[in-house]
């Protein structure tokens, strides 16, 4: 009885394990794009390194070295320079009647200054069995300061 308590309690948690493999590598495999993609962006990474994860749609965009590095010298001039991205939020697509839609968004949070700070986004979703980077962008986000003199009262 207790071999076969042990065995049962053994299959089971193999087969859990295999049931999040699948989503634990597309994770691994999203976020390891996403890195690249963000590293990229803030700092002195290639177009080469990071477009063979572009979709279609980002590679209409954004189809040559050159307008990468456009992107780039946009977002420093526009939104500064972004130190210290880290990874915070995974979405996953879904819908209450349909489901899983199949795209998922990893998005970062970095420091420009004291109380500026910006949100980059990557979006992949699959193109042809392949996972791709489907969009991708940067927001600045302001934190207000509260004010003292308003808290008191």
């Amino acid at each position: 009885m207790k071999k076969t308590l042990m065995a049962l309690a053994l299959s089971m948690a193999v087969s859990a394990s295999c049931f999040a493999a699948g989503a634990s590598s597309r994770f691994a495999a999203e976020e390891k794009a996403a890195d690249a993609l963000i590293a990229a962006l803030v700092g002195n990474g290639t177009y080469e390194q990071v477009s063979k994860t572009f979709g279609e749609s980002v590679k209409a965009k954004i189809s040559k070295a050159e307008q990468f590095v456009a992107l780039k010298n946009d977002v420093k001039n526009k939104i500064g320079v972004i130190k210290n991205p880290n990874f915070v939020q995974l979405a996953k697509g879904y819908d209450l009647q349909k489901g899983y839609n199949g795209v998922d968004s990893l998005v970062y949070l970095g420091t420009i200054t004291k109380d500026k700070y910006a949100r980059l986004y990557v979006t992949f979703a699959d193109e042809n069995n392949t996972l791709k980077i489907v969009d991708f962008g940067v927001n600045l986000l302001n934190i207000q300061q509260k004010n003292e003199a308003a808290t008191k009262k």
